[in-house]
């Protein structure tokens, strides 16, 4: 590999990087007060998700009607009532779908619920999405794991120095380690191509 194409791989891992960083996820106060039907639920973590999803990649949809009636048959989510949903059921789809990239739904179960034992769900959510936005920086494999105190990034400062949410922490930055990687694979790909 030339100069030019190394300079080229990196400009490009950088916008990755920089792409996964701002993405935020929208907070449980943010979530529509009202309860919703299928279609609307669907659209919602479609906007939520945004970043995973892929352009023309139907069978890769990461949350389809099928997808969430499959999550309440194997009761990995609550129930609709009466088939409306809140946003309790948004909350942990928003989860199950980000944690889905790399863990198994039965992993995910587990650390969603041992987190439920001592917060509520909207507090789980809120949590989930400040991690999210923490810990997602550090997927630029670039960076050193250390801030300038030499403190590890995966302490549990914000977790209350519990193992659960070390757990949690680690999971999230397995997605976006996974998402870095397949976008920069996509990237070399495309540029393999276009010589």
């Amino acid at each position: 590999m030339n100069f030019d194409d190394e300079l080229l791989l990196e400009q490009k891992y950088a916008l990755i990087c920089e792409k996964l960083a701002s993405h935020k996820l929208p907070r449980w106060e943010s979530f529509p007060d009202i309860e919703l039907y299928m279609d609307q639920v669907v659209a919602v973590m479609e906007k939520a998700l945004s970043l995973y999803n892929k352009v023309g990649e139907e069978e890769s949809k990461l949350i389809t009607p099928s997808i969430i009636n499959n999550y309440v048959k194997l009761k990995v989510i609550p129930a609709p009532n009466k088939k409306k949903y809140n946003r309790e059921h948004l909350a942990y789809l928003v989860m199950i779908c980000i944690l889905k990239q790399t863990l198994a739904i039965s992993s995910i179960v587990k650390i969603i619920e041992s987190n439920l034992e001592n917060k509520t769900i909207s507090e789980l959510y809120n949590e989930f999405c400040s991690i999210y936005e923490n810990v997602i920086p550090f997927a630029n494999m670039g960076e050193a794991f250390f801030d300038e105190d030499d403190v590890n990034v995966l302490d549990n400062r914000d977790c209350e120095n519990d193992v659960n949410g070390f757990i949690l922490k680690s999971a999230i930055l397995s997605t976006a380690g996974k998402f870095v990687c397949e976008e920069m694979l996509s990237a070399v790909s495309r540029e393999s191509l276009s010589k």
